[in-house]
């Protein structure tokens, strides 16, 4: 389908992900994280073509994710059908920075970054699937991170503290804030958001170096 907006042809792939991000930017609004509002709204401000490439790999070969992307419910169900159809043409990862008894323990992808549907140098986001029974141990980042979790439910640790993972739920960590993931008897999805140095340094907490 294509559509006629100020003279320029976009495709419904376009409005599909532009749509996505709108609703991102309300779910920040409504929880007062002003700063990541703004640069969503800047990115999408800055880039006139968002059109996602053609589908890389058969998401079938991902554990979890089709039953994880058909729970997504209650309040987050604004955000199944952009997220089900993002899902077939973003580029999926398996866990590569992990202790080795954690390989596989996790899948990501990036939406908006250097591997993603869009570049940019100073935001990158993506989905985020981690299947059930997996402790992702206690880990930090140079970037400043975001998650805001779409489906399922698990254990949160920043700092010293814990929380509920459960849907609708962001989660907020400063550069360089240990935060740890468990999940149980469901997997655990949701959007992660990198701004900062995004380049920066990854590390586990006990093995800095």
């Amino acid at each position: 389908m294509i559509f006629h907006v100020k003279n320029k042809m976009i495709s419904s792939r376009e409005i599909q992900l532009s749509s996505f991000i709108n609703e991102i930017i309300k779910v920040f609004s409504m929880h007062h994280h002003k700063e990541m509002e703004e640069e969503l709204k800047f990115f999408l401000n800055d880039n006139d073509a968002i059109l996602p490439s053609e589908e890389m790999i058969r998401i079938d070969f991902i554990p979890d994710l089709k039953y994880s992307l058909e729970n997504i419910k209650g309040d987050m169900i604004r955000f199944a059908d952009y997220t089900a159809k993002i899902s077939e043409h973003v580029q999926w990862h398996v866990a590569d920075k992990v202790p080795e008894f954690f390989e596989g323990g996790y899948y990501f992808s990036e939406i908006i970054g250097d591997s993603g549907l869009v570049p940019s140098k100073n935001i990158r986001m993506g989905l985020y699937l981690q299947n059930q029974n997996v402790d992702y141990p206690s880990h930090a980042h140079e970037a400043e991170e975001f998650y805001l979790i779409l489906s399922g439910n698990g254990s949160w640790q920043i700092g010293d503290s814990w929380f509920d993972a459960i849907p609708g739920r962001i989660f907020h960590h400063q550069p360089g804030e240990s935060h740890r993931m468990i999940t149980e008897s469901e997997p655990l999805l949701g959007i992660w958001i990198w701004t900062g140095l995004i380049e920066g340094r990854y590390w586990f907490i006990g093995h800095e170096d």
